[in-house]
């Protein structure tokens, strides 16, 4: 899929749980989500060129498992409304991290760093 085609907002939030859940159940592959502001152009610009006054500015979501990747674009409007759907799907999928375990020597670090 090219960075230019964008899938609905609810589309991409079911694949994206699809994404993880295919993590936990195919092995341990990671899942990648980016946000970045986004003007809607498909070009590079030089550094230089900020957003103007009279942009419309929204949010580019990419999100990548393995060799699939999707893409939304979140209007200003929608925001708040896909970002808590959003932290629903992120906090669902924290049931499985475990606390990693110290070894000895990061025992010692700490010890001596806290006295």
């Amino acid at each position: 899929m090219s960075v230019e085609q964008h899938i609905p907002n609810d589309q991409f939030l079911q694949k994206l749980t699809a994404f993880y859940r295919d993590s936990k159940i195919r092995g341990p592959r990671s899942v990648y989500v980016t946000m970045k502001p986004y003007d809607g152009r498909t070009k590079a610009t030089p550094k230089a060129n900020t957003f103007k006054e009279g942009d419309e500015v929204s949010c580019i979501f990419r999100a990548k498992w393995g060799s699939k990747k999707i893409a939304t674009e979140v209007k200003a409007k929608e925001v708040n409304k896909f970002h808590t759907q959003y932290s629903a799907i992120i906090i669902a999928q924290m049931v499985n991290l475990e606390k990693r375990k110290k070894t000895e020597d990061e025992k010692k670090k700490t010890g001596a760093t806290k006295a």
